[in-house]
């Protein structure tokens, strides 16, 4: 009987790349758009070109999801979105986990000729083909490969710094996802190499309640009981940071902290940032180029404790 062979992890995950295409996040672009300067800065301290598109659409996932949108258009969308990079013969980078769990999603669909043949009927007529050569990764796959390269390039340690990850259920759930399910640690490893202390908390598997809660039913009775147990679990860790790999888990464990004060579900002043404004601050950039402003629970104790200054250009 024939086993199939397992892939290892360094062949899982995506090479150095010259130049990426990065997928915009409504989410993400509209609430933190820092997090996009972030990824440039770093790809640009590595040598890599960011693409971007104005033609790139919504992943539509959401749409789909809410019955807004029919399957076919979504499909659809996601045969152009991807046509987009593949034409520049380039891989497909998401920063969004929502992004990223439905674009692999419809990719897979996709791989069928038969749905590739009614997307294309659709944006053909748009003068879009789409061929299925694109690869679908999360920026965290590609930090993770840059890990010891980033380390080296570190400007601002982040010694002493406790930080909680989380890491998002639309990432680590996904079929094929390159980090372990069970025991992820791609983002403790990178938190490690800038200098940082990494907060294992029991919650840190556990979903920011962001998806069910705001977006889908939009019941704060669903969303709450999970911040409140995340948020409680890193506190008592003694974190003084969660960083995230997902624009509408921001959301949720960022804006969501004054509401639990004020219902009474206890007092959280923990600051939270993607994973990638963390990186690009450790590397030297401004942190007035990383968005930090948009922020509800804010930063300047962070940017203290670190050493740099707040209003710091260059």
């Amino acid at each position: 009987m024939n086993k199939k062979r397992v892939m290892s992890l360094e062949e899982k995950l995506p090479s150095v790349p010259e130049a990426i295409f990065l997928f915009r996040s409504c989410t993400g672009t509209l609430q933190y758009p820092g997090v996009e300067n972030a990824i440039k800065y770093i790809c640009g301290m590595m040598g890599i070109e960011t693409i971007m598109d104005p033609d790139q659409t919504c992943c539509s996932g959401y749409l789909l999801t809410c019955s807004a949108y029919l399957p076919e258009f979504s499909l659809a969308v996601t045969a152009r979105n991807h046509a987009l990079a593949e034409k520049r013969n380039l891989d497909i980078y998401t920063f969004c986990n929502g992004c990223y769990a439905y674009n692999r999603e419809f990719a897979h669909l996709l791989g069928d000729q038969k749905t590739r043949d009614t997307a294309n009927q659709l944006i053909g007529r748009f003068g879009y083909n789409y061929q299925a050569r694109t690869g679908i990764y999360h920026v965290q796959e590609l930090y993770y490969r840059l890990k010891e390269r980033i380390a080296e390039k570190v400007v601002y340690p982040l010694r002493g710094l406790r930080i909680a990850a989380h890491y998002g259920c639309h990432y680590l759930l996904q079929e094929g996802v390159i980090d372990d399910f069970d025991l992820p640690s791609f983002h403790e490893e990178i938190l490690r190499m800038l200098g940082a202390t990494p907060v294992f908390y029991t919650e840190r598997r556990a979903c920011c309640g962001y998806g069910v809660g705001k977006v889908f039913t939009h019941k704060e009775e669903i969303v709450l009981p999970h911040l409140l147990n995340k948020l409680a679990s890193a506190r008592d860790e003694g974190a003084q940071l969660i960083t995230t790999v997902c624009p509408g888990c921001n959301v949720a464990l960022d804006r969501e902290q004054p509401n639990l004060s004020q219902m009474g579900r206890g007092e959280f002043q923990i600051p939270v940032i993607d994973l990638g404004q963390l990186i690009a601050l450790s590397l030297g950039a401004p942190p007035v180029k990383l968005g930090f402003n948009a922020n509800t629970i804010k930063l300047d104790g962070i940017l203290e404790f670190l050493g740099i200054e707040k209003e710091a250009q260059v």
